[in-house]
């Protein structure tokens, strides 16, 4: 079986996730992405929402898709959550799977700066999704980001353009996200109030 990671705070996941790991699905001939919401992320500050609140919106999103899986092994590891931790666990629950790292492209050009990165790239090539409204990355860009072309997926595929901060600012300010989040996720997160707004 071929798996997808694909992290994040997910706060809120929105459409441009989904169709994150839709196209790694398509470039790499996934079976199934795992949807991983971070516990604690060592290169960003905390979530707003709780981290039972994004993995249950994690859920809702990607319910009725048998290829999309959620885990809460970060949400369940105490101290930072480092990638490496996270595959290594990841390969233990799945000892036959052939994994895969979902990244955009922002993420994927600072991995040297990650804990032990030589180890996670060993453990899982890199998928690397265009962001919307940047420049697809090329081999050479690859390269300068000090990864091995050999380990690396480039999938230029057109992803909409959401953001989580903008999201959470309309939420607070009250203005509609619909079209940017699933339909059950708007529900839920209406329901618990999570942004205020």
């Amino acid at each position: 079986m071929k798996l997808g990671v694909l992290g994040g705070t997910f706060d809120p996941i929105h459409l441009g996730h989904l169709a994150a790991a839709e196209a790694a699905v398509e470039c790499a001939d996934l079976d199934q992405v795992v949807f991983v919401p971070t516990g604690t992320p060592p290169h960003r500050p905390s979530a707003m929402a709780s981290g039972e609140q994004r993995l249950e919106m994690c859920r809702l999103a990607t319910a009725g898709d048998p290829r999309f899986t959620v885990s809460n092994i970060e949400l369940e590891r105490a101290g930072p959550s480092y990638t490496l931790d996270t595959l290594l666990a990841l390969r233990g629950a799945n000892p036959h799977a052939e994994m895969f790292l979902v990244l955009g492209w922002d993420a994927a050009s600072q991995l040297r700066s990650w804990y032990r990165p030589d180890e996670v790239l060993g453990l899982a090539p890199v998928i690397v999704i265009t962001r919307p409204g940047r420049a697809a990355p090329t081999i050479d860009d690859v390269k300068t980001a000090g990864l091995d072309p050999a380990r690396v997926i480039l999938c230029p595929r057109p992803t909409p353009s959401v953001s989580g901060s903008e999201l959470r600012r309309d939420l607070m300010a009250g203005r509609p996200v619909a079209g940017r989040v699933p339909d059950a996720v708007e529900h839920y997160i209406a329901t618990h109030h999570i942004y205020g707004g």
